[in-house]
Formats: C-alpha cells, sequence, structure tokens
C-alpha cells in the first residue's frame, strides 16, 4: 500500500526504526501529513466535546432557573396555607359561620324574611 504512495518502508541500522523515504530517497511528508490528519481529528474531538460541555451547562442554567421557579411557587403556596390555618383565622372564620349559620336560622324562623342591621354613622 505504501508502494503505491511512492513511499518506501526502510529500515535504518542505528535505531531498527522504520523510516519512511520516497522511491528517490528523499525525506517523506508523509509524517508530516500523518501529524496534520491526526491533529485535525483531535482539533474536531476537542471541539465536539466542548461544544458538549456548553449545551450541558446551557441545560443545567435552564434546570436551575426551573427549580428556582418551582420554588417559589411552593413558597407562595406554603405561605398561602400557613395564613389560612392560622389559629386565629380559623378562629374568625368559626364565628363568621357561626353568625351566618344562625342568621340563616333566625330568617328560618321568620317566614324566611330576613333582616339587615345597618350601623349608623354620627356625625358625618
Amino acid at each position: 500500500m505504501l508502494l503505491v504512495f511512492g513511499i518506501v518502508p526502510t529500515c535504518n541500522q542505528d535505531d531498527e526504526l522504520f523510516q519512511f523515504t520516497s522511491m528517490d530517497g528523499s525525506p517523506s511528508m508523509f509524517k508530516i501529513i500523518t501529524c496534520l490528519i491526526v491533529f485535525f481529528f483531535i482539533a474536531a474531538l476537542v471541539f465536539i466535546i466542548r461544544q458538549k460541555r456548553l449545551d450541558l451547562t446551557s441545560q443545567s442554567a435552564q434546570i436551575s432557573a426551573q427549580i428556582a421557579r418551582k420554588r417559589q411557587i411552593l413558597w407562595d403556596q406554603q405561605t398561602k396555607i400557613a395564613a389560612e390555618t392560622n389559629p386565629q383565622t380559623l378562629l374568625l372564620k368559626l364565628r363568621t359561620q357561626r353568625a351566618a349559620s344562625a342568621t340563616t336560622q333566625a330568617a328560618a324562623k321568620h317566614g324566611g324574611i330576613m333582616i339587615y342591621a345597618t350601623p349608623v354613622f354620627k356625625g358625618y
């Protein structure tokens, strides 16, 4: 295969490593081209990994924002529940319901006619 490109592997007697030379004996560009191809391949992989990291960072920020919004909604709901289940508020609601119940029962006794007392303000 290397012979097709005009490169012949030769064995150096000093270090016994293969050195690639062209058919005329001059040093070939095979090592440089191989290094460039490997460099571009590694650069492409690094770029892909960097892009994935940026995508994951963006998704993480979006999820964190969603969690913060959900926590705020939950906090608001807990505050409303606490305000409505406050003992003083519950007592006031029970008194209001008893008063409304008593008024409804009194109206039923008088034939369904409800009489509302309007407060009179003096000094106007």
